[in-house]
């Protein structure tokens, strides 16, 4: 009897306990105002494969028409009937109620509430000072939006006037008011003394230098400065009334304001996990439809050729079939331009003095030694250093049909009492911060036959866009970012930002195994593989050393997907971190490759493969050990002549291998980003 009573007692307690949480919990919650909240496909062009709509994501082809100079825009007019990406949404009469909608990036971001989430790319109307509109009094809000660049508006990234100027004719108008000037002329004679270079050649350096800046005026949005990232799109629509209205911050009404303290605020944080959630009157409603956005980067516009980037003043370009060129439709229209190398002089080739052809397989592995006795003294050989063309767009090739671009390595056998091994490369002019970057190349081969190494590095890899201070990269905050040091790691200079970032893979052949005072090889290994070389993944994080783990000079392991990486820092305040992957010759035999860098806030994974699905991991680093670069950068691909002793341990030496005879060619398919 006894436990009968105290088994009711017990089971009338759960039941009204748990009836007044029901009543608790429904007093408290927040009701939701929004009914239905959809994104409208329905006006987008949608005209090929590659734009397609599965289940609720849209995948798109971004439209780089007018990307050099106005950034990048999703929808074009090319790609909907007015330019914009339409939504509808329902809400419950409850009187005078305001809407926002806002986008981000879902693909590239922190997550909500890290410490850097307000870097996301994240957006509303492009208008940042039309805050929130009034919900019209029957509850149906029908609207519109684009995906831009800059979407906060940040005066950071206006400047100039991105038409197009005959910079050429500006060059030599500048030179001629400098002249005039007899003070500004003097500093110039003094330097092209100590530089050992004529007055003009000074002259020339020096307006390029100036026309580079970007001090002209600050009037434009120069959108491109901030380019949409690949990727998925999220949009959150946000409907208040008029108290709550009064509580949202300034910086989330308009997301060009910013806290002097706190910076800006990301609007997704704000009202998903921070005190925006808790305001009586916010209702918040993020759309079942995303839209995700792909680049893609081809040769069907030509190649540029940028006379402020050409290091001399003889600029003419190689008649051709016009496809690279100079003038206003590649400036405006190409998505690629050619690349010049910057030649460290530090070191110098001291090359044999023979033309040989490696990679028809007629100079051997054997030869290359005997010569290498042969030619041991020093005044034997050639005392250079590598080219650049000194002709632009002579290397530099593009298929009749834009089906592909050709870079060359110059053969000598029309310059045989003056040989030179001259470097070649190509680089895009969208910009990008983050995603995976993806290049169709054929790359010559590394080796012959016999396993002589041609010489190449054939290299893909990525570069800061801009030394201005719009692509600074984020402030280091521990001791700062290495601006140089000595060979030896001593005496080095610090910054606390930096515009330079750069992530490479580069293909050579030396070792896989680092020289022996940072790692044993393994008995038995053989460097002089037939058919190995040696794939190195780079990231130049400038020796900041604010990771938790940082991987200061020396040998580190990291295990990534059951697989050990070794990474190597020649010295503490050495600016890169590398890693070494072998991978087989035979791959350049093929009639392209994919070479790939996934650049992500906080990991970088580098992947090679015969196709975009058969990809495998060749590297991997993340910002537990290494910073990871986080301002808009380019894509480079080039085929150029490294001294030997950037590839330490030396297998086959630079300085032995012959001048080549014919040209060296690649191919350049596309660059796809997403």
């Amino acid at each position: 009897m006894y436990s009968k009573t105290k088994n009711f007692s017990n089971k009338y307690l759960l039941v009204l306990f748990t009836f007044s949480v029901i009543i608790l919990f429904s007093s408290c919650r927040k009701e939701n105002t929004i009914q239905e909240f959809n994104i409208d496909f329905s006006n987008l062009i949608i005209d090929n494969k590659e734009n397609k709509l599965n289940n609720d994501t849209l995948s798109m082809i971004m439209d780089m028409t007018n990307a050099i100079t106005e950034g990048i825009i999703f929808p074009t007019i090319n790609q909907s009937n007015d330019g914009l990406l339409h939504f509808k949404a329902s809400v419950e009469n409850k009187g005078k109620l305001f809407y926002k909608i806002y986008y981000q990036n879902e693909s590239y971001k922190y997550e909500l509430g890290e410490e850097f989430d307000n870097e996301n790319f994240y957006g509303s109307w492009e208008e940042t000072d039309k805050e929130f509109k009034e919900v019209p009094q029957n509850g149906i809000i029908e609207d519109a939006i684009r995906i831009v660049g800059n979407p906060r508006n940040e005066k950071i990234y206006f400047g100039a006037n991105p038409e197009y100027k005959d910079i050429e004719k500006e060059i030599y108008k500048g030179m001629e008011m400098i002249r005039g000037d007899k003070n500004w002329l003097k500093s110039i004679e003094e330097k092209a003394e100590t530089n050992k270079i004529s007055v003009d050649e000074q002259l020339y350096r020096d307006m390029c230098w100036v026309m580079q800046g970007d001090n002209q005026n600050k009037e434009f949005n120069n959108r491109f400065k901030r380019n949409p990232r690949t990727g998925v799109y999220s949009f959150l629509l946000v409907v208040v009334n008029q108290d709550a209205l009064n509580k949202i911050p300034k910086e989330v009404k308009n997301i060009s304001l910013f806290d002097s303290i706190k910076g800006f605020t990301n609007p997704y944080t704000y009202f998903i996990k921070g005190n925006g959630k808790s305001i009586n009157g916010v209702s918040t409603k993020i759309a079942k439809q995303a839209v995700k956005l792909k680049a893609v980067l081809n040769a069907e516009k030509g190649v540029y050729v940028d006379i402020l980037s050409y290091p001399n003043n003889n600029f003419k370009i190689y008649p051709n079939n016009g496809k690279v060129a100079s003038g206003k439709e590649n400036y405006t229209s190409s998505l690629f331009q050619q690349y010049f190398h910057n030649v460290p002089k530090t070191y110098a080739l001291k090359n044999v003095p023979l033309v040989k052809d490696i990679l028809d397989d007629s100079y051997t592995s054997d030869e290359y030694f005997k010569d290498k006795k042969k030619y041991a003294d020093t005044n034997k050989r050639i005392i250079d250093h590598p080219y650049i063309s000194d002709y632009p767009g002579k290397t530099v090739k593009v298929d009749n049909n834009g089906k592909y671009i050709t870079l060359i390595n110059p053969g000598n056998k029309d310059r045989m009492s003056n040989p030179r091994k001259e470097s070649v490369g190509i680089k895009t002019r969208v910009g990008f911060t983050y995603g995976k970057f993806r290049g169709k190349i054929k790359f010559p081969a590394q080796l012959n036959k016999s396993g002589l190494w041609s010489g190449i590095t054939n290299a893909f890899w990525l570069i800061y866009q801009s030394e201005q201070d719009w692509n600074k990269r984020r402030i280091c905050n521990k001791d700062g970012y290495v601006k140089s040091a000595l060979d030896d790691g001593t005496k080095a200079e610090r910054t606390s930002s930096s515009n330079y970032s750069e992530i490479d893979i580069e293909i050579i052949k030396t070792s896989k195994y680092w020289p022996e005072n940072y790692q044993k090889t393994p008995k038995g290994y053989n460097a002089f593989n037939k058919d190995e070389c040696i794939l190195a993944c780079t990231n130049w994080d400038l020796a900041c050393p604010s990771p938790s783990n940082f991987f200061n000079g020396g040998k580190h392991n990291y295990k990534y997907i059951n697989k050990d990486y070794t990474y190597v820092r020649w010295y503490d305040t050495y600016r890169a971190l590398t890693s070494r992957e072998a991978i087989p010759n035979n791959i350049f035999h093929k009639e392209y490759y994919y070479y790939e860098i996934e650049w992500k806030p906080n990991e970088i994974i580098w992947r090679i493969g015969e196709s975009p699905d058969k990809m495998y991991v060749v590297g991997y680093m993340n910002d537990e050990f290494t910073v990871i670069p986080n301002n808009q950068m380019l894509t480079v691909i080039t085929q150029e002549y490294h001294y030997s002793e950037f590839w330490p341990p030396v297998v086959y030496d630079q300085n032995f291998l012959p001048f080549p005879m014919n040209d060296i060619e690649g191919r350049v398919y596309e660059v796809v980003v997403e």
